[in-house]
């Protein structure tokens, strides 16, 4: 090396006040401020997100509004729910304007069913899917299990609250004995078995995620297809579980096919025509018959209920394109899980006040008046749909929410980004 070259001074023979230092010092703080506010942002979130896990979807805005069928499809399945509840729990007991009124009132509640609970399970399923796609250590699918079964707990003592305080009068899906209520905690038999439903199926196909998608859809649809050959319409309502799992899963799986060909008016026209051409095949006397169904005729419940839930969707889809139905539709369909729990609480309050008095004008107006008799079972239907969701809201503003969601520690605990 030449002389007259210096030679450098080594590293740590620099002074602390370097000029290199120091940016090297200002970089690394601002990538460590830019880093903690990040994580401040993401953790904020996360309790944005978790603070409202289990309350009613937020309405969808922006580039999400196309899914507001979504919404309004659940919307519609739910009110036919509470339609059937309406009319066995309460309307078809009363007198009536007419002796044919009843009669076509029980027919519309049982070609509705048809396609009342596969598409709430389609739907359902749609909604679930991300959770169980992405497992148990990356989603929510143990939080929203416990969820839905901590409900299911919840809102079965309510209905024993209301199985005493009913004292002699007896009301819909009351135990002959005492063991038979608590059995309910594993074995469903109230309505309440859509809701533990959910939390089991949620459970059973996050653990089958790795599994091929198309050995869980024939998988599901021959325990369907068994159960329909095994169960009546007269069999304990926990058969129902194992009855629709194909529907729920066929929501998980085939979502991105459903979202892109739901508002085909192709679509819409050849699931209209097939629920039609299987339903005049199938026969409304089979549908609800008293006896398990042959191996044909299970297949081609599943097909009927199939093509009916397809039609359901793509139906629901085409009318968010006017404006009143989307926006009716999407604020119930957000507020299903309330009204899922308590209609059947409310309609039994209703008929006690029809029966014991408060209310018996009702008797009078539906023995003497054609239309409203006509009428009432829609009516009645819209009345505990809003009388649900206006308790929930009363029930949240007075601290007790706990009754729709998981208490927050837990939610916290059980909480994956």
């Amino acid at each position: 090396m030449p002389a007259d070259t210096p030679t450098p001074a080594p590293r740590g023979d620099r002074g602390p006040h370097a000029p290199e230092d120091r940016a090297t010092e200002a970089r690394r703080r601002r990538a460590s401020g830019g880093r903690a506010l990040k994580s401040r942002r993401l953790r904020l979130a996360r309790l944005e997100q978790l603070e409202h896990f289990g309350r009613p979807t937020p309405r969808p805005t922006g580039g999400a509004s196309r899914l507001a069928w979504i919404d309004a499809a659940r919307g519609l399945a739910i009110v036919a729910v509470v339609l059937l509840h309406v009319s066995i729990g309460h309307y078809y007991a009363l007198p009536q304007a007419a002796d044919w009124v009843v009669p076509r009132w029980d027919r519309i509640n049982q070609v509705v069913a048809v396609i009342r609970m596969p598409l709430l399970f389609v739907v359902s399923g749609m909604l679930a899917s991300g959770k169980i796609r992405r497992g148990f250590a990356h989603g929510n699918a143990i939080l929203s299990a416990v969820t839905n079964y901590y409900l299911y707990l919840v809102w079965l003592a309510v209905y024993g609250f209301l199985f005493i305080a009913s004292g002699p009068v007896v009301v819909p899906f009351q135990p002959a004995r005492v063991q038979d209520f608590f059995i309910q905690i594993v074995e469903p038999r109230t309505p309440l078995w859509f809701v533990f439903g959910l939390a089991a199926y949620t459970l059973v196909f996050t653990a089958l995620r790795r599994v091929p998608p198309g050995i869980v859809l024939a998988g599901s649809a021959a325990v369907s297809i068994w159960a329909g050959m095994t169960w009546t319409v007269e069999s304990p309502l926990w058969t129902r579980i194992l009855l629709y799992v194909f529907y729920f899963v066929l929501g998980v799986h085939a979502k991105p096919l459903i979202l892109r060909h739901a508002r085909s008016w192709w679509v819409l026209l050849g699931s209209g025509v097939l629920t039609v051409a299987f339903f005049q095949a199938f026969g409304l006397a089979t549908l609800m018959t008293p006896k398990p169904l042959s191996f044909g005729d299970s297949v081609l419940s599943l097909v009927l209920q199939l093509a009916a839930s397809v039609l359901g969707i793509t139906a629901s889809a085409q009318l968010c394109r006017w404006r009143p139905w989307r926006v009716v539709g999407s604020w119930v369909g957000r507020r299903t899980l309330g009204i899922y729990v308590m209609h059947v609480p409310v309609i039994v309050a209703w008929h006690f006040a029809v029966e014991l008095g408060p209310l018996a004008v009702v008797e009078t107006l539906t023995a003497t008046s054609l239309w409203f008799d006509l009428l009432y079972p829609v009516l009645l239907t819209a009345f505990v749909v809003v009388v649900c969701v206006g308790i929930e809201t009363l029930l949240g503003t007075l601290r007790l929410a706990h009754l729709f969601r998981l208490p927050s520690r837990l939610r916290r605990r059980l909480y994956r980004r």
